[in-house]
């Protein structure tokens, strides 16, 4: 069977058709992630993805009758030289994964790789293929791109199958009964109430809370944070109204009396949460543990409301092992197409063998702190320059 596709490209995400999910929901029986919506993608392009090089192709793939079958949004970014093709959402995304329609074509790597080679004849010039993070389905429909993938992933991602009984996602809690105990402590400081935040100044209030509680983990943990990373600021800080207005929006907090002790920031696609963003108070409030004891309410209010999965991300952190009972594995795709790609990828992996180095694990994480308080000395001395004249 020979298979015939339709494809259309774009250059802006405001060209693309109708059939593209907008927000939290989608018609035509599409599955996606919501990384792939065009909320997402709005909000990515005007923060996190608002420098760099690079081009964008949003590409529709419809079958001979004009029915979608499947969306990909990609970019072509320049690195050292070489052109990389890689999803537009490559570092933001937990899942790089296009948008899925219903078809009746039966999926293998044959016919995957048709479609590849149909999709890459209807794009520019590129020197290597870099995808990672690829699902081998989205909600019960193969993903072709899974399919041509020619290696694991390394990291995958984990999730909590909320279609069980709740007594037996409860069971599953962690440390369910010293959490419990923690929960009683905390009930003998101030009211314990947990919330969603339902309006703009609640939204506010949580946002900065948790963007607080982050700041200071980053900065423990030696990686950039919003401090440094405007972009990422500005995803949570400009995002968080446009993602409430689509719909797509869930931010859950818990407070001790007046004050937020932790949040989860997430997103929904179809009966999916995922928990992008937790925090949560350190210092005297650590021992209570109060992410835990909101994630475990979180999971009874989804629980509820008919969701389907709690999905905490990629990543291999012990934490997510214990708390998730579903791991998703991901594949990924380095395929040089030129002789530029191919030194690119050569390049590529001495530079990952000298990170992996354990001297430059322990001199990396350095160069954060020097900044930062280097950052803190010029405030500090241009404070010293205003003093005299302010007074």
């Amino acid at each position: 069977m020979v298979l015939v596709f339709k494809i259309s490209v774009f250059d802006d995400v405001d060209d693309v058709s109708q059939d593209w999910p907008q927000g939290a929901t989608a018609g035509n029986g599409a599955r996606f992630h919501p990384f792939q919506s065009v909320a997402f993608l709005k909000v990515w392009l005007s923060s996190l993805g608002r420098t760099g090089r690079r081009s964008l192709h949003f590409v529709e793939v419809r079958d001979a009758a004009g029915r979608p079958v499947i969306f990909i949004p990609l970019c072509i970014s320049l690195s050292k030289g070489a052109r990389i093709l890689e999803f537009i959402d490559a570092d933001a995304a937990d899942y790089n994964a296009p948008v899925l329609f219903p078809t009746p074509i039966a999926w293998s790597r044959e016919t995957a790789e048709e479609l590849w080679r149909a999709v890459t004849d209807a794009l520019p010039p590129f020197d290597v293929v870099m995808f990672s993070k690829m699902p081998g389905d989205i909600d019960g429909i193969v993903n072709p791109l899974g399919l041509i993938g020619d290696r694991p992933n390394g990291v995958s991602c984990h999730c909590n199958d909320l279609r069980r009984p709740w007594a037996e996602i409860e069971a599953g809690i962690p440390q369910r009964k010293t959490l419990m105990r923690k929960i009683r402590n905390l009930e003998k400081i101030a009211p314990l109430s947990f919330g969603i935040a339902a309006d703009e100044a609640e939204r506010r209030q949580a946002t900065l809370a948790f963007m607080r509680q982050k700041q200071w983990r980053f900065e423990q943990t030696r990686v950039p944070g919003f401090d440094v990373d405007a972009g990422k600021r500005d995803f949570f800080d400009r995002g968080t109204e446009l993602f409430a207005r689509e719909g797509m929006l869930r931010l859950f907090y818990l407070k001790s009396g007046e004050e937020i002790i932790a949040t989860i920031w997430g997103l929904v696609a179809g009966r999916r949460y995922y928990a992008i963003m937790l925090s949560f108070e350190a210092g005297a409030w650590a021992k209570y543990s109060p992410g835990s004891v909101l994630y475990s309410r979180t999971l009874g209010w989804l629980c509820e409301n008919g969701f389907e999965w709690l999905d905490l991300g990629i990543g291999d952190e012990a934490w997510k092992l214990e708390s998730c009972e579903t791991t998703f594995p991901l594949t990924a795709r380095e395929q040089p197409v030129t002789l530029r790609g191919r030194i690119f990828l050569m390049r590529r992996r001495v530079a990952a063998g000298i990170r992996s180095t354990a001297i430059w694990q322990a001199v990396r994480p350095l160069k954060w702190v020097i900044l930062r308080r280097l950052r803190q000395a010029n405030v500090a001395f241009l404070g010293w320059m205003y003093f005299p004249v302010i007074c």
